[in-house]
């Protein structure tokens, strides 16, 4: 029969060695091929597609959870544009912009919650609808990558997560591959009457419809020559070349990302898979350390010569030395992820707004991005009235007009 302080110590020796057997997870990834469309797609039925910032996730983390807000909310911008740019390599869509909100009026939305991103998982939610309020597609997308998405010694410029923005890309090409002609015209026609009813609505307001799951519907379409549809066809390709100046502001804010976020990225990854191995480590030596203890309290109790006694003494020793040891890795850990904090706030520099110059003039937006598109979309506002009341002067002193 095993005496206590030996089983102490057997449980002891085995904990430790388990907990270093941890190995690595060594994965390779190759790029998913991105589908086009198995016919071409007349221009008139082309959608165009508008990605917002996908939503940062913060609400659903808590306490334990190493999340910095600076870092999502730039995630949330990056991961959108890169999204915009395997949809554009598609070549299935017109227009495939990331716009400040889901207020840009647009044929097709693609909407996204970041459940997790910590360079080795990402997790996203995305949800994809048309301009009548049709729902898609919702998905829920997860990758996980191994030590060699960040091998520097690939050189590769591609996203360790691009595979799953190109799932989402072929899952919208194959519905879209299901929708018939007629369909997709009928939604830029509701696109374009959405328009003109947000600056028109006496005008254009019984135009639309709904049905009776909330979708909007087409009551009658305006004339081809329709004088007030024409001005606001013009308010509208100003309200797009806001967009379009926008989309270089995210593309240039996406290039400059690129090589320090997967430095984050790489830094986090290596933080999350050793913080990882600590805490087990950790934990087993804890765990090992406490069995150790009180295998040695247990053997002091019930020893009946100084030998047995002493035994008991070594195992409670070596029990509580176990237990600081596995108490010092969890405070590595700790360290560890202090990294990826330092790292984070690196990046807080990079998304601060930007004046928005747009051709003739500068147009002075404050407030976040968001916050500037809707004092745009204010202003545009404000030249339609203008225009109405002054035929032929306000359009053409807008921005990009004809001077």
């Amino acid at each position: 029969m095993v005496s206590a302080p030996a089983w102490a110590l057997l449980f002891f020796f085995a904990a430790l060695t388990s907990s270093q057997a941890a190995v690595d997870k060594f994965t390779t990834a190759t790029l998913a091929p991105i589908k086009t469309p198995s016919a071409p797609i007349p221009t008139d039925a082309l959608l165009d597609v508008a990605i917002p910032p996908l939503n940062d996730g913060l609400a659903l983390t808590d306490e334990d959870d190493t999340v910095f807000p600076e870092v999502r909310y730039a995630e949330s911008v990056y991961f959108a544009n890169q999204l915009a740019k395997t949809l554009e390599k598609s070549g299935a869509w017109g227009a495939v912009r990331v716009v400040p909100s889901a207020d840009v009026i647009m044929d097709v939305y693609v909407t996204g919650v970041i459940l997790q991103s910590d360079g080795e998982t990402l997790d996203i939610e995305i949800s994809v609808y048309d301009t009548s309020g049709k729902k898609w597609l919702t998905e829920r997308h997860n990758k996980v990558v191994g030590k060699y998405a960040y091998d520097r010694r690939l050189k590769t410029m591609s996203d360790p997560f691009q595979n799953l923005f190109t799932t989402v890309a072929n899952n919208m090409l194959d519905y879209r591959e299901k929708m018939r002609h007629e369909e997709a015209v009928r939604l830029r026609n509701i696109t374009e009457l959405r328009f003109a009813r947000e600056f028109s609505p006496e005008a254009f307001g019984d135009y639309l419809g709904g049905s009776k799951d909330g979708r909007l519907t087409i009551n009658r379409l305006p004339a081809e020559n329709d004088s007030i549809l024409e001005r606001i066809e013009l308010i509208r390709e100003r309200d797009y070349l806001y967009v379009d100046t926008m989309q270089d502001y995210y593309d240039a804010f996406s290039r400059e990302m690129h090589v320090p976020y997967q430095d984050f990225r790489r830094v986090s990854y290596e933080s999350v898979v050793k913080a990882r191995q600590l805490k087990k480590r950790g934990n087993r030596q804890i765990i090992a350390g406490i069995a150790g203890i009180i295998g040695g309290i247990y053997g002091r109790l019930n020893s009946g010569n100084w030998m047995a006694f002493d035994g008991s003494t070594t195992a409670a020793a070596i029990g509580g030395y176990s237990l600081k040891q596995g108490l010092q890795t969890k405070q590595k850990a700790a360290e560890q992820t202090e990294r990826v904090a330092e790292m984070g706030a690196s990046l807080e520099s990079m998304i601060a707004p930007q004046v928005i110059a747009l051709e003739d003039r500068t147009v002075t937006l404050t407030g976040t991005v968001q916050t500037q598109y809707g004092q745009w979309r204010e202003m545009l506002h404000q030249i339609y009235e203008q225009e109405r009341t002054l035929p032929g002067s306000a359009v053409d002193q807008m921005p990009g007009g004809n001077n």
